[in-house]
């Protein structure tokens, strides 16, 4: 190749330094030179290296330049970005183990080929519990831009049914798609059942078969409780385990900074916390059917003190358990 040809010498050693350098990696001139004959076939000479990579610089790139040599510095994400997404994609139940691995596979690519070994774990990917659903990300699509049309969609829900051991596949549903969720890693749509005039929630890995209406979106606005619209963020700290009944203020009483951390956690900002009498309290908002199970999960370290009506039901649930463990 000549060396003339500059757009095209700039994207080789660009592409270079992303997969063969970093601040441990330096590279030389020779080095640039071999790799680019090696897997490009191209043959440059050190002069024609040295402008590429101050073409480079000038255009923006942060190329560091050391006594050793030099390496690409900033990159689109770091290293500490990737592996936070990485460690997303890797544990969620949502996508499948082929999916996961690919989507992994790609998010590591961004780093330099010897960062990349620090995440070998991906190749685990299948034998994490996750869906073995195929089609989430086109369901995905289709949601989307069913959301951004504001048109209806009909599709498979392929719920487990114990009795007759099967997930059956042939029950089709119509929606009023609104928003989706990533919630302890699963996607979920929030959206109407046509025929119901309430919220609800569907886990999009279940989903199969999907195609867009031509009829309109129900008004949100028109559902019960929902007069005001929905706000997502508030829907998601609200519905801590997705379900979707209705949702109650209340307040908890906990014993210490850890059960505190916990309510933070799970409630975030949200959560109102107080003092009163040496004991601690937070005030909340939150759906009632996940704030049950949020306190059965946490009932060493939390009590529901109001509403008294959810308090009664933690109370009835809590001694079938323990007529169910003590006989």
């Amino acid at each position: 190749m000549l060396p003339s040809n500059k757009k095209m010498t700039n994207i080789c050693v660009l592409e270079i330094l992303k997969e063969y350098s970093d601040e441990q990696h330096p590279l030389t001139q020779s080095e640039i030179i071999k790799i680019l004959n090696d897997d490009y076939n191209l043959e440059l000479e050190r002069k024609a290296i040295a402008n590429t990579l101050d073409s480079l610089i000038d255009f923006g790139y942060d190329i560091v330049k050391t006594k050793t040599g030099c390496y690409l510095g900033e990159r689109e994400f770091e290293q500490s970005e990737i592996s936070f997404l990485v460690d997303a994609v890797f544990s969620s139940k949502s996508i499948d183990s082929n999916n996961s691995k690919r989507l992994a596979e790609k998010l590591s690519k961004f780093l330099s080929k010897y960062n990349r070994k620090k995440f070998n774990y991906i190749c685990k990917a299948d034998q994490i519990v996750r869906t073995n659903q195929k089609q989430l990300f086109y369901t995905i699509d289709i949601l989307n831009e069913a959301i951004a049309q504001g048109k209806q969609v009909e599709f498979n829900y392929n719920r487990f049914y114990v009795k007759e051991n099967v997930r059956k596949k042939n029950l089709r549903y119509k929606i009023n798609p609104y928003f989706m969720i990533n919630n302890q890693g699963r996607y979920y749509l929030v959206c109407n059942l046509d025929w119901f005039n309430e919220i609800a929630n569907y886990k999009l890995d279940l989903i199969s078969n999907i195609k867009i209406l031509d009829s309109p979106v129900k008004p949100i606005t028109k559902l019960k409780n929902c007069e005001n619209g929905v706000d997502m963020v508030e829907y998601a700290n609200e519905n801590i385990y997705m379900f979707h009944n209705k949702t109650i203020n209340a307040t908890i009483k906990f014993t210490d900074e850890y059960a505190a951390e916990y309510i933070f956690e799970w409630f975030g900002k949200g959560a109102n916390f107080y003092t009163k009498d040496n004991e601690y309290f937070a005030n909340i908002s939150a759906n009632e059917q996940a704030l049950i199970y949020w306190c059965l999960q946490y009932g060493e370290s939390v009590e529901l003190i109001s509403p008294d009506d959810t308090r009664t039901k933690i109370a009835d649930i809590s001694k079938k358990i323990s007529h169910t463990y003590n006989g």
